[in-house]
């Protein structure tokens, strides 16, 4: 998968690179060499195969029961911005396979790729941060889209959740970075990373494109 999503980017992995460092890289000029080309036949090709392993890895968990299948709530807020963190409140916005309409990631070395199209978090999380004195609030992380009423507990990778008319799968937890430092009372930004419990923001693709609004609900689905 890295090898074809080097050649869709149009660059070659250099095997003298530490691997961080080189899927960063190639993540990057990915990132910038699809936008406005995800029509290209190397991107297609690409994009299939990953989306491919994807769908196929969250199937398996959901069959075999790893993930829940059920299961409800709304959406609490809706969050934007033309780059970077804190994200703005709007009402209503239209989801594409891309993401969110009007909404820019300002890194794209680790941002920005279609399994990372919505980025999904909890308003009981950030509230339980708020009450321990860290400055938090809703979107000021960076989701897209603050989630209220899941088991955030049992909220992990391959979940299928309608959101409004849009259908999206969960696919990765966001690794948390140094902007969000400023949203915690000691700068411990790890604190929101999914290795220290249920508090973690997740990424999700797009299956299905539509919109949503403040108040939507959010069904969890088998």
């Amino acid at each position: 998968l890295v090898r074809r999503l080097a050649a869709a980017a149009g660059t070659l992995p250099s095997l003298d690179e530490p691997l961080p460092e080189r899927l960063g890289r190639i993540g990057q000029q990915a990132a910038d060499t699809f936008a406005g080309r995800e029509s290209s036949p190397e991107s297609v090709a690409a994009l299939t195969a990953i989306w491919s392993t994807i769908s196929t890895l969250s199937a398996a968990l959901r069959a075999s029961g790893c993930v829940p299948t059920s299961g409800s709530g709304r959406v609490a807020q809706i969050n934007v911005s033309d780059g970077g963190v804190p994200k703005r409140p709007v009402e209503r916005v239209e989801v594409i396979t891309r993401g969110m309409v009007g909404d820019r990631q300002g890194s794209r070395q680790h941002h920005g790729r279609p399994w990372q199209a919505l980025s999904l978090w909890s308003s009981e999380v950030i509230e339980q941060f708020a009450a321990l004195g860290d400055p938090l609030a809703p979107g000021l992380a960076g989701e897209n889209l603050t989630l209220r009423g899941l088991d955030w507990a049992a909220v992990r990778p391959g979940m299928r959740l309608r959101i409004g008319t849009v259908l999206a799968e969960t696919t990765s937890w966001a690794i948390p970075c140094r902007h969000n430092a400023q949203w915690f009372r000691d700068g411990d930004f790890r604190r929101m990373s999914h290795e220290r419990g249920p508090v973690s923001r997740l990424y999700a693709t797009v299956v299905e494109p539509g919109t949503v609004a403040v108040g939507d609900a959010v069904t969890v689905l088998p």
